[in-house]
């Protein structure tokens, strides 16, 4: 077991990234997309090491639609840059990672929140969601994720622990709640795109990095 990146699965992360989220998805050739209603209000592109003839369609795309947005999967990122350039797209964040992990190999947490806390989850078909609360006030969540079943994968989603609660294993706790979640399916494999500071706990946690994530926006963005 052990995947590499490709359009494949870069298509199988889109459709569970827009599934967790509610999104729009389209998959039309190597291009993926998904309508962010909830942030842009527009689409976001995503291709798997584009060529500079993608990049060129993509930017002249961009450039009459200031709020859309390209996501490129590369483990190039300097050759990346310099095509983007030159097909009119700036980058705006390149230092996010997609991440893959065995299932098999995953440490399961039942849940048992620390003492102050309690745990929620809910299951909408494919869709897993759990939060982490604070015991004496419930409406304020400390940890929370989103899991999402395509095929035989896994894609985690949108774990964020909430600044005041950081440094206290809850970020851990989500991950391995939401394994158990997705180990209800049959599934072998995990993927998600971790941010610089997220990247440590992940390889901590038996996550391998596949290549890096870049956001491009038109020059006029």
């Amino acid at each position: 077991m052990g995947s590499t990146a490709s359009d494949e699965l870069i298509g199988t992360w889109v459709t569970g990234w827009a599934g967790a989220r509610g999104y729009e998805c389209r998959h039309e050739g190597r291009v993926h997309a998904a309508l962010r209603h909830d942030t842009t209000g527009d689409w976001e592109y995503v291709i798997y090491e584009p060529t500079a003839e993608e990049l060129v369609a993509v930017g002249e795309t961009l450039g009459k639609h200031p709020a859309r947005r390209l996501t490129v999967f590369s483990n190039d990122t300097m050759s990346l840059g310099e095509a983007a350039v030159a097909a009119g797209l700036s980058v705006i964040e390149a230092d996010e990672a997609l991440m893959v992990a065995d299932m098999d190999g995953q440490d399961v947490e039942d849940p048992r929140p620390p003492e102050g806390f309690s745990i929620q989850t809910k299951r909408d078909g494919r869709h897993s969601y759990v939060s982490i609360h604070v015991a004496d006030a419930p409406d304020v969540v400390a940890a929370s994720g989103h899991v999402s079943v395509v095929g035989d994968y896994a894609v985690f989603d949108r774990i964020i622990t909430a600044p005041d609660f950081r440094r206290r294993g809850l970020g851990s706790l989500v991950m391995r709640a939401l394994v158990a979640l997705a180990l209800e399916h049959q599934v072998d494999e995990g993927l998600l795109i971790a941010s610089l500071d997220g990247q440590a706990l992940y390889r901590y946690l038996g996550w391998t990095p596949l290549g890096t994530v870049v956001t491009l926006a038109g020059q006029h963005a």
